[in-house]
């Protein structure tokens, strides 16, 4: 009886008997729906995010958030690292009555989902996972928005799943709509969306999955446009390559040392998850030691920069790299292994946001840290540098994340300087290709190999789908 009532619940579109004439509507029409439900939760999000921050942080009532702007100073002065402490602990609460699925970078556990549990996921993480990264971000913690934004999407499956029966390998692909359409919102990058739901999550590259993964990152960035307007989150990059094809070996180089910085990135971040795991066993103890050492080290960033450059996804940072507004190598050095180290402390403490925008900031001050240094060998020119800067976002964005195609398109699109496309290509090639020679596993899936979960990096998710309908 239960079987045969499952049957009847289970829409007749994804019979393989009825072809793609019937399916690949179908997909179209749900990546629209997943698109439109992740770009309202992203707008909400984003929102929610700069209330926290603006009560916490400034002590004020307001629900806007300028993130090409940096953030006055607090007023709680030299008391600051207990706001992001306390925000910690609100973290754990929502950890221990909720489940573990609020904490870390969120893209980890989609792929987890994915590979061992057919594409389900808890249909709360779509409310808890925004609500755990805005206290965390909020609060002052050092991680991306782009985290919660893409398992957010993501989660939107499990609602879909309630209301008919779907198998896997479709499971899977709108897991990997909702991942495409979370990034593409939070960026307004549609097809660096696209690409990253392609190569991460999703199982195949068919016609209709192709079109509705599509279809569902375009209609969740044009819902992000609709309420702030056409932007673009990081300023555009003036300089462009010289035509002289001398110039591109220095582009594999900067790779090198994108390839080098993203190593110690993963390796920074699983050493504090373990080491705090193993000798601070109590978890509220944990984070909130966690989050007040992030606190101070905001605290140190202040007063060398006048800037709390480590907050969020460090947008206005990203922008002041870029436009060669800081000149400087040793504080530019200084706030590469600032951002390193207090996004190894929040997300590794047991907090919760993504990894991709720390990345970028990372990625945009060791490619100026580079241009300089040619600079005063008298190697490149001056012209270069922005250049340089908007290439290390995409290496070590490959690298760290293991995203090769989508990382140097995304770069490109969060700064509309499309004819920086050729030199971030390949500053990304070479940094993934001399990351995997060294470690394996990507920022993404060294967390789940710790786990006893050995996930190849831009695995085909599930063997089902290579016997699925072939539309």
């Amino acid at each position: 009886m239960d079987e045969e009532k499952s049957k009847k619940s289970e829409w007749h579109f994804w019979h393989p008997d009825h072809g793609a004439f019937a399916e690949g509507p179908l997909l179209a029409l749900l990546g629209a729906l997943i698109g439109v439900l992740t770009g309202i939760g992203a707008v909400g999000f984003h929102y929610l995010v700069a209330l926290i921050h603006n009560l916490a942080i400034l002590g004020i009532w307001d629900i806007h958030d300028h993130l090409h702007i940096h953030s006055p100073p607090s007023p709680w002065g030299w008391a600051l690292p207990i706001v992001p402490a306390l925000g910690g602990l609100l973290v754990i609460f929502l950890a221990h009555r909720f489940g573990s699925g609020v904490q870390g970078a969120g893209v980890s556990q989609v792929i987890e989902a994915a590979y061992t549990r057919e594409g389900r996921m808890e249909r709360s993480l779509a409310l808890l996972r925004p609500l755990a990264t805005a206290i965390t971000i909020g609060t002052g913690g050092s991680a991306g928005r782009e985290g919660p934004a893409m398992q957010f999407g993501a989660a939107i499956t499990a609602w879909l799943d309630t209301l008919f029966t779907m198998p896997a390998p479709r499971r899977i692909h709108l897991l990997g709509c909702g991942v495409g359409a979370g990034i593409a919102a939070v960026f307004n990058a549609p097809l660096g969306g696209w690409f990253l739901a392609m190569e991460i999550i999703v199982p195949d590259w068919r016609p209709w999955t192709i079109l509705s993964t599509l279809v569902a990152t375009i209609t969740a960035s044009q819902i992000s446009e609709f309420v702030f307007g056409n932007f673009h989150l990081l300023p555009a990059v003036t300089s462009v390559l010289a035509s002289k094809a001398i110039d591109l070996p220095f582009f594999v180089i900067l790779g090198a040392i994108n390839a080098l910085a993203a190593v110690l990135f993963i390796a920074s971040l699983g050493a504090i998850t373990q080491y705090s795991e193993k000798f601070l066993g109590n978890p509220y103890v944990r984070h909130a030691l966690g989050m007040f050492l992030v606190g101070l080290l905001l605290l140190l960033c202040f007063a060398l920069t006048g800037h709390y450059y480590l907050i969020g996804g460090s947008y206005a940072g990203i922008g002041d790299i870029l436009r060669g507004e800081i000149s400087a190598w040793g504080i530019l050095l200084l706030l590469i292994l600032l951002k390193l180290l207090a996004t190894s402390l929040t997300i590794g403490s047991g907090g919760s946001g993504g990894i991709f925008s720390p990345s970028l900031f990372i990625g945009a001050g060791t490619g100026a840290l580079y241009g300089l240094l040619l600079l005063h060998w008298h190697i490149l020119s001056a012209k270069l540098m922005g250049l340089l800067a908007l290439c290390g976002m995409a290496g070590m964005v490959a690298a760290s994340t293991g995203a090769l195609l989508s990382a140097p398109v995304m770069a490109v699109e969060l700064t509309g300087s499309y004819e920086a496309l050729l030199p971030a290509m390949l500053t990304s090639v070479t940094a993934f290709a001399i990351r995997r020679m060294l470690l394996s596993a990507s920022i993404y899936t060294l967390p789940l190999r710790r786990h006893g979960l050995d996930v190849p990096e831009n695995h085909y998710v599930i063997e089902q789908a290579k016997n699925d309908e072939k539309p």
